[in-house]
């Protein structure tokens, strides 16, 4: 007898609801950064990229929960529609965040005598939006500054590329394109790769669907704690780190922390799903506003930055509650606008890809008849 998936109906809602909470830390923390609020903040820098691990690790999840529930129907997956299916999910948000990106570099440096923000006074490169267009920002230099949280973006899609020709792709071609495709994504992407694989492995381990309860609730505490307490532990080993690395780290020079960080995250999920079991009823009422937010969560990541820029660039900032809280409705507002617009269609964007895939093969094979 198979075991059952590991995202069970219950869990997935949950699912939802952290990686809406997520996108919502990261919201608030960049606001605090780009100085729209300057009263108490507890939380470091280090958060909202904690928050951005959790996303690693739920993306490697979901993929291979997916993949392995495609394999079972009646159309298995291939490689093409795997292609397709994370090219609908993600062109239609990307390529018009790296727009409104470049309109508010351009409206910082217009209105204004001098730019607020320093990447908008002297310019940015055409190569550096070409890098963030390939999604290689992070590969071989490190950070876009029009929109820094794009960089998790620039992780994500070499990930799922790796993931895929492991995948869908057998033989000595496996081994070539995973290292032709390792070599173009970089040491960086590399060294945070096995953070996303765990999600991979949890969707995998039949072990993580067999958790009792009094266990599940202390991985849940685990992997809570883990958010808070890794800051503490990660800033000495980042200074020894940077000491002795030749080359420009990033965002993964946190990379040995992060895999312990998704370590906990992947119990914590397991702990998730033994407790929501039984609570399928609760969680079902909810559903509907837990998955709005979480369908307009990738918008809400790609589209903030740039909306908290204008923001300041447009007025002076907010420093009292109210006006905060004021500030991050707007952005929320906008968000669900543009998610809408956006990821909100991926089934029609993904039919669009397929017909057009569809075409240019029959085209190709009466070619070559």
């Amino acid at each position: 007898m198979r075991d059952a998936p590991f995202i069970t109906q219950p869990l997935s809602v949950v699912l939802d609801l952290v990686r809406a909470l997520a996108a919502l830390v990261v919201l608030i923390g960049h606001a605090v950064q780009l100085g729209h609020y300057d009263g108490y903040y507890p939380f470091s820098t280090q958060f909202q990229h904690n928050a951005v691990i959790v996303f690693f690790v739920l993306s490697g999840l979901v993929i291979a929960a997916s993949v392995d529930r495609a394999k079972a129907s009646p159309r298995p997956q291939t490689l093409a529609s795997y292609a397709v299916a994370r090219a609908a999910r993600i062109l239609p948000v990307a390529l018009p965040a790296l727009a409104i990106s470049l309109a508010v570099m351009v409206l910082d440096a217009l209105i204004l005598p001098t730019a607020i923000f320093g990447e908008d006074a002297v310019g940015v490169p055409a190569s550096e939006w070409l890098y963030a267009l390939l999604f290689l920002s992070e590969s071989y230099q490190t950070a876009f500054a029009p929109n820094p949280p794009y960089w998790s973006l620039c992780y994500e899609v070499w990930f799922y590329a790796l993931f895929a020709i492991a995948t869908f792709v057998g033989g000595w071609q496996r081994l070539f394109w995973l290292a032709a495709l390792g070599a173009i994504a970089g040491p960086n992407v590399l060294l945070l790769f096995p953070v996303w694989l765990i999600g991979v492995a949890l969707a995998r381990m039949p072990i993580a669907r067999r958790v009792p309860f009094w266990l599940g609730i202390a991985f849940v505490i685990l992997a809570v704690a883990a958010l808070f307490a890794m800051p503490m532990i990660s800033r000495p080993l980042y200074h020894v780190i940077a000491g002795f690395v030749p080359w420009r780290m990033g965002f993964s020079m946190l990379a040995i922390t992060d895999f312990l960080l998704g370590l906990a995250l992947a119990l914590g999920f397991a702990g998730l799903r033994r407790l929501t079991l039984d609570r399928g009823t609760v969680l079902v009422r909810i559903a509907p506003a837990v998955r709005y937010a979480a369908n307009m969560s990738f918008s809400l990541y790609l589209l903030h930055w740039p909306l908290l820029k204008l923001l300041r660039v447009l007025r002076e900032p907010e420093n009292g509650t109210l006006g905060f809280g004021l500030v991050l409705a707007v952005i929320l507002v906008a968000s669900a606008l543009f998610a809408t617009l956006t990821e909100h269609h991926t089934p029609r964007f993904r039919a669009l890809l397929e017909r057009g895939f569809g075409r240019r093969g029959k085209e190709n094979a009466a070619t070559a008849a």
